[in-house]
């Protein structure tokens, strides 16, 4: 989750340098979107022309839709979001603002795409809240075996684990895993999947080789891993995975139905191509 806030900040963030700088490559209902925006959105993305493009109108799209319909968002809806994302990601509030400042993103910035995403939220509420008649454990267990390779993780892990109660200390930690830094305590540890609590292996599984996690708070105060290897692969019982497999189908569910949301826009929608 806290990838997908990172992703959006960034996103928003380049939307909101664009209106600065010149050079149109197409309009959206005569909201310009710059050569700036596209190319920025291609590097920092990694998405060709074509995708990129895509991922604009259909944001310009949607912001449209939502100053039409007029839907707003409070400043204790935005402080319930954050406090949301910080519970889901096992930090306090102050130690998850502390990780997006240390991303790049000001707590201003963070508080605007917290907007933007609770006005997103509510433009599809129509459309995501309808009960899906084919989310059954039938059908779930059918997605489980079609797609296992979507559940697979790791066999074993070598990390080092970093603690301390200063997060600015791990963020300094986070430039070099090697150096030594005050109030930092290290320990390397080799662990299998199984030995590893259900919400830390999700973190373990989505870091790359050579990356470190978010920091989070554990039993001895704050801390942050380093992924030294990922070896082994493994596919954990349907049962251990199950929640994991309904929220698969139901985020396939709601991507079917955006994009479906968002063409529909997009065929009514006056867009030109300026080359």
């Amino acid at each position: 989750m806290i990838k997908n806030l990172i992703f959006t900040a960034l996103f928003l963030a380049i939307c909101a340098d664009a209106r600065f700088v010149g050079g149109l490559v197409a309009t959206v209902d005569n909201e310009p979107i710059t050569t700036y925006e596209l190319n920025t959105t291609m590097t920092k993305m990694n998405l060709n022309k074509e995708a990129a493009l895509n991922l604009l109108i259909k944001d310009k799209l949607e912001l449209a839709q939502i100053k039409k319909l007029n839907i707003t968002a409070s400043q204790l809806e935005i402080e319930q979001k954050i406090a949301q994302l910080a519970s889901a990601n096992k930090m306090s509030v102050e130690t998850f603002k502390s990780v997006i400042k240390s991303r790049g993103t000001s707590e201003a910035q963070m508080r605007e795409n917290m907007e933007i995403s609770i006005k997103k939220e509510k433009l599809y509420a129509g459309i995501l809240n309808t009960p899906n008649q084919n989310i059954t454990p039938q059908n779930a267990k059918r997605f489980y075996e079609n797609n296992s390779g979507m559940f697979l993780q790791f066999d074993k892990v070598s990390l080092i684990r970093y603690t301390s109660n200063d997060p600015q200390a791990l963020n300094l930690q986070a430039k070099d895993y090697k150096a030594k830094i005050n109030g930092v305590q290290k320990e390397n540890l080799s662990l299998s999947s199984s030995e590893i609590a259900p919400g830390l292996v999700y973190i373990f599984n989505t870091t790359p080789n050579g990356e470190f996690t978010p920091i989070l708070e554990g039993p001895m105060g704050l801390e942050r891993f380093y992924i030294v290897a990922k070896t082994g692969s493994v596919l954990p019982p349907f049962e251990v995975v199950e929640q994991a497999v309904v929220n698969a189908m139901v985020e396939q569910e709601r991507e079917i139905a955006i994009m479906d949301y968002f063409n529909k826009l997009k065929v009514k929608a006056n867009i030109k191509y300026i080359k």
